[in-house]
């Protein structure tokens, strides 16, 4: 690869300049399906429009029966997810939203005011920073019951490490769900490098058998 590659610059790029809503997507790969699980569902009535327009998730990593806890989201990008969380882990619960792109930030912050009042409470908190580096975001060991990615974890250039930092911050007994695109061998450098590919999931999707030695060596 490219030494003088970015793939920080060039992802905070793309979700900051070049992606303005949804429809700007030129891939179907970060489309949501269709079909969400009902609890997934009844909670997205109340997140803001304007959050709806800026996600690029691929699927649904948000499992029922949250109530209490403390949950962290990985590229939380417009908070489209963290809002859907706020409602399902309740008043006493917490949500925290790790996302290393400006504009994105921006954005579900904006509209944090609105959320606790659509919602009835305020437990949403979104912090700047890389999902390789957690502890520089302020995520301390141990300190989260349950963490979610939702297509991100394929836009990290250093996948070893961003998965040690989810186990760092992990409970004894906590949980990891998320929602991805894999690849049945490894993706070329060219093709790793385009903007267009690695913005949209596709470039820096994590082959299969890779992704199996990261969770025996985790």
């Amino acid at each position: 690869m490219n030494g003088d590659f970015n793939a920080h610059a060039s992802i905070q790029d793309y979700y900051g300049q070049v992606l303005k809503t949804s429809a700007d997507l030129q891939t179907s790969a970060c489309c949501l399906a269709e079909t969400l699980p009902t609890h997934v569902r009844d909670a997205l009535r109340d997140v803001h429009p304007e959050v709806l327009d800026r996600f690029y998730g691929c699927g649904s990593p948000i499992p029922p029966a949250l109530e209490g806890a403390t949950v962290l989201d990985l590229g939380s990008g417009s908070g489209r997810d963290c809002y859907v969380l706020s409602k399902l882990v309740g008043p006493t619960g917490r949500v925290i939203g790790v996302d290393m792109t400006d504009e994105q930030l921006a954005v579900a912050r904006k509209h944090l005011s609105w959320h606790a009042e659509r919602i009835g409470h305020a437990n949403v908190y979104f912090r700047a920073g890389y999902i390789e580096d957690l502890a520089a975001a302020g995520i301390a060991d141990a300190s989260v019951d349950l963490v979610i990615s939702n297509c991100v974890l394929n836009l990290s250039p250093d996948k070893a490490r961003c998965f040690a930092e989810i186990f760092r911050v992990l409970k004894p007994g906590g949980e990891l769900y998320f929602s991805d695109v894999f690849a049945d061998r490894r993706v070329p450098a060219p093709l790793a490098q385009a903007p267009v590919l690695l913005g949209e999931c596709l470039g820096g999707a994590l082959y299969v058998a890779d992704f199996r030695r990261l969770m025996a060596q985790s």
